[in-house]
């Protein structure tokens, strides 16, 4: 493996080394175009030592400080694709490229070698660690003119892919318009960045101009022979049609970008085909074909240590499987679910991304603010302004003050005069019912009253708990106690037994012969629904809510058994 690296590293950096030794000794200081070429990825591999030996000396030697950028950016971007992960010897080789760049005071080699640093965390999923260098260079990038920096097509697309990727689809578009600008038709690159800006639209539902993108992406990938982008196109409009459940087309297409992602071994997009396949063959209940798309994709996925949210997104589509077939294995693959969320909240799990969504809002707020302060532009001005507002500020806190006990008082004298209206209807209502005569039908007017009484109170109480002026807690006391005067007493509950067992004898005997296991709590709310009592209405009488109402039903359902049905047919036969 220790081999296999070396000889990797070995001919990356005889490539990059060859190509700046023809070009480094002629590069001159503040020459955009002359860094454009040096770091252009575009080398072939050279496998010319004597070109890479001869070339490390004198470079080394060399006093010019935009050189020791380009040095340390190249060696860093040569160890990250040696090592193909986050490694130490690109992170030193970065930070130095970074601090050579401010040393210089170079807008444009910092901006470049900070989106590189950012780009190299991006590529091995540490969105959380790119996020600050992404930031740096959004800030430098955003006050700088796109023709005094390095590479503005693919500076603007990895800022627009990162935004994408955390979630900020709005601002990714922006930045990935911004690229289009400065980027040739007729490229490859334009079609990956139309491609992108389709998926961009297609997140925020936005079908017409998705697809409008994702059409001139694969034209474009046709004409200029980028098969591997014109197979992303194809993946990208069958997950249109997804969209719109048709999935024979949709699988269709995903089918072709397998075909041509497996010629061209793109393995990456091929990993990503037949994961959106097997979602496809999942929906259309074609569960053996998805089985097999996904066992396919999960190789893939294994194979790198940086395809993990991959893996994850695999092993839930495998969870619809066995659910849907009732096989085993499902401990096996939730257990390792578990332990790649724990490994993603960590890199590029759903924690991360919406973390790093969050901070960038918070950077863009924080901006803004600085921003709109940065108008201001004279100290004095900014003074007398705080002079002059402090002072309204003052009338204005006195005349709140005011009007709120205004109000306040006024609120007092409109709650004591309820207050009193209630207590008097109570007293009406008690006599009435003293000087009539005690029959049930009574008894049941008198409640039904109560009750009209007790949904009043709960509003008032309700009020008071929800009104923004200053409130008195007496008032809501005064309420709550007159609340529970209205409830069911013990006293009240006797005549009111009493009267039923008179009125309804035969029922009252053959619940308490038939029933022994209802208890008093029971019994009230049975008798209550015999007279034709809602839920709402017991609660209220029995100071419960209608959820405790419900349970206890629940619960003398279960104690009952099928007596419970017969129970029910008593209840329900008219007198």
């Amino acid at each position: 493996m220790r081999i296999k690296y070396f000889f990797s590293l070995f001919l990356i950096l005889s490539t990059l080394f060859f190509r700046a030794q023809t070009i480094q000794l002629n590069s001159a200081e503040n020459n955009i175009a002359e860094w454009e070429r040096i770091l252009s990825p575009k080398n072939n591999l050279v496998r010319d030592t004597t070109a890479f030996k001869n070339f490390l000396e004198p470079l080394r030697k060399r006093n010019s400080q935009s050189d020791k950028v380009l040095y340390n950016l190249l060696l860093a971007n040569v160890h990250a694709k040696a090592y193909d992960r986050i490694n130490s010897v690109s992170n030193r080789y970065y930070s130095r490229s970074i601090a050579n760049a401010k040393k210089l005071d170079n807008k444009a080699l910092e901006i470049w070698a900070t989106l590189c640093y950012a780009e190299y965390f991006y590529n091995y999923r540490q969105v959380t660690e790119a996020l600050p260098y992404f930031v740096a260079a959004i800030e430098k990038i955003n006050q700088s003119d796109p023709a005094q920096i390095l590479f503005p097509s693919e500076s603007f697309t990895k800022i627009g892919f990162y935004l994408g990727t955390i979630g900020d689809n709005r601002e990714a578009i922006n930045y990935l318009k911004k690229a289009l600008k400065y980027t040739n038709k007729n490229t490859a690159e334009f079609a990956k960045i139309s491609d992108n800006l389709g998926a961009y639209y297609l997140e925020l539902g936005d079908v017409v101009n998705a697809r409008k993108n994702i059409e001139i992406a694969s034209e474009v990938a046709k004409s200029v022979g980028d098969s591997v982008r014109y197979a992303k196109t194809l993946g990208n409009f069958g997950i249109i049609y997804e969209r719109n459940h048709d999935y024979a087309n949709a699988i269709k297409l995903l089918l072709q970008d397998i075909q041509i992602s497996e010629r061209f071994k793109a393995q990456q997009n091929t990993m990503f085909a037949y994961t959106v396949l097997a979602r496809l063959y999942i929906a259309n209940n074609q569960i053996s074909e998805a089985d097999s798309a996904l066992k396919k994709a999960d190789l893939i996925a294994k194979s790198k240590s940086y395809f993990k949210i991959n893996e994850l997104e695999i092993l839930k589509l495998k969870l619809e499987i066995i659910y849907n077939q009732k096989t085993g294995g499902e401990l096996a693959v939730r257990r390792r679910i578990g332990v790649l969320e724990d490994s993603l909240n960590k890199t590029d799990g759903i924690m991360p991304l919406n973390q790093a969504n969050w901070m960038m809002q918070k950077r863009n707020y924080q901006q803004n603010i600085a921003s709109t302060e940065s108008e201001l532009s004279k100290q004095s001005f900014i003074k007398n302004l705080i002079f002059v507002a402090s002072g309204l500020l003052i009338l204005l806190i006195l005349f709140i003050i005011f009007n709120a006990k205004s109000r306040e008082k006024l609120r007092q004298i409109q709650n004591d005069n309820k207050i009193k209206e209630y207590e008097k209807t109570k007293a009406s209502n008690e006599r009435k019912l003293a000087f009539a005569s005690k029959t049930l039908d009574s008894q049941i007017d008198f409640l039904k009253e109560k009750n009209i009484q007790i949904q009043k109170l709960h509003l008032e109480i309700d009020k008071i708990k929800k009104s923004e002026v200053f409130s008195d807690d007496q008032d809501q006391r005064k309420l709550d106690n007159l609340l529970q005067s209205h409830l069911m007493t013990e006293e009240n509950w006797r005549n009111f037994k009493n009267e039923f067992q008179r009125e309804h004898s035969g029922f009252y005997d053959h619940l308490i012969q038939n029933f022994p296991e209802i208890t008093d709590s029971n019994l009230r709310i049975i008798l209550l629904q015999k007279l034709g009592f809602t839920n709402t209405e017991i609660s209220g009488l029995l100071g419960i809510t209608v959820d405790a109402v419900k349970k206890s039903k629940q619960r003398l359902k279960r104690k009952l058994g099928d007596k419970y049905d017969l129970l029910f047919q008593m209840i329900a036969v008219e007198n």
